[in-house]
C-alpha cells in the first residue's frame, strides 16, 4: 500500500468520524474515554488527576469539561474514591464500551476500505 493511499484512508476516517459526531464540544472526548478504558484494563483506577498529569488532554478545566460531557452522555461513571474522598474514580460504562467498539469498527472499516 502506498503512503498516498494510507493518507487518503486516514482522511476518510477523520471525515467519517466528523460526520458521525459533528459536535465540536465532544472533540477530544473519545481519546479521554479510550484512556480511561486502558487504565481500567491495566487494573489501575483512572482519576481526573491522571488525565491532567498525562499532559495530553489539556488543562484541568478542559479535562473537567470532557469528563462532565462524558458523564452527561452516560459514557463514563464518576464515583468518589473510598480511600480519598476528594479524588474521583472514573470508569467506562456499558454505553461507553459500546461507543468505543463502534469507533473501533469505524476505524477498521476506514483503514480497510
Amino acid at each position: 500500500m502506498s503512503k498516498a493511499s494510507s493518507y487518503a484512508k486516514f482522511l476518510n476516517l477523520l471525515s467519517n468520524i466528523k460526520k458521525e459526531c459533528p459536535d465540536p464540544e465532544f472533540e477530544g472526548c473519545d481519546e479521554v474515554l479510550a484512556y480511561i478504558s486502558i487504565m481500567e484494563s491495566s487494573g489501575t483506577p483512572a482519576k481526573i488527576t491522571n488525565l491532567v498529569q498525562s499532559l495530553q488532554f489539556g488543562t484541568g478545566p478542559t479535562v473537567q469539561r470532557k469528563i462532565n460531557l462524558l458523564e452527561e452522555r452516560g459514557l463514563i461513571e464518576v464515583v468518589p474514591s473510598k480511600a480519598d474522598g476528594r479524588a474521583k474514580l472514573l470508569s467506562v460504562s456499558a454505553k461507553g464500551n459500546q461507543h468505543l467498539k463502534a469507533r473501533s469498527a469505524l476505524l477498521k472499516l476506514s483503514l480497510e476500505g
